[in-house]
């Protein structure tokens, strides 16, 4: 679970200064949706593929816990780096 949530984190830091380096809204808004809808659920399907196995009958509730928690650090980190990277922090 703690990887894929770390994986998750550096998603959204890479999408974040991606759209930090070109202007436009459309690319922040893009990254953004990338950011809290699909790496989420991307690292999620992977996490609960792998951890089927060990318990089937819990991996779908823990599965959405980690898509919860990633999609709450796209939302929050995601702006936040965001305006860091254009900063030049």
């Amino acid at each position: 679970m703690l990887i894929a949530v770390i994986c998750i984190y550096m998603g959204v830091w890479v999408c974040a200064y991606f759209a930090a380096q070109a202007d436009g809204r459309v690319r922040f808004a893009g990254l953004y949706v990338v950011a809290v809808l699909v790496l989420p659920n991307l690292f999620g399907l992977a996490f609960w593929m792998i951890y089927q196995r060990v318990d089937g009958e819990g991996a779908a509730d823990l599965t959405r816990m980690v898509i919860l928690v990633g999609a709450g650090l796209g939302l929050v980190f995601y702006p936040l780096i965001y305006v860091r990277t254009r900063r030049g922090a």
